[in-house]
């Protein structure tokens, strides 16, 4: 899988577990209008994930590319 996300970057080749840094999510909410199916904010107004990569692939490599602070990454299962 291989694309264009929004903002013009290429979309990662994705497999793994989806992991979002709290420290560096500044909570825009950009994963969430991307990939409404594996991120949400928590009551602290930052990013989650709720929901799996499988099938996900491409929204989440949107999402990463188009993180602004590049919070969210893929560690090897």
């Amino acid at each position: 899988m291989s694309g264009e996300g929004a903002a013009g970057g290429e979309t990662p080749t994705l497999a793994g577990r989806v992991v979002v840094d709290r420290d560096a999510c500044m909570g825009s909410g950009n994963c969430v209008h991307w990939a409404p199916d594996v991120f949400d904010l928590d009551d602290d107004g930052i990013a989650v994930v709720h929901g799996d990569l499988a099938g996900n692939e491409e929204p989440v490599g949107v999402a990463m590319v188009n993180c602004p602070t590049s919070a969210i990454t893929l560690v090897d299962t």
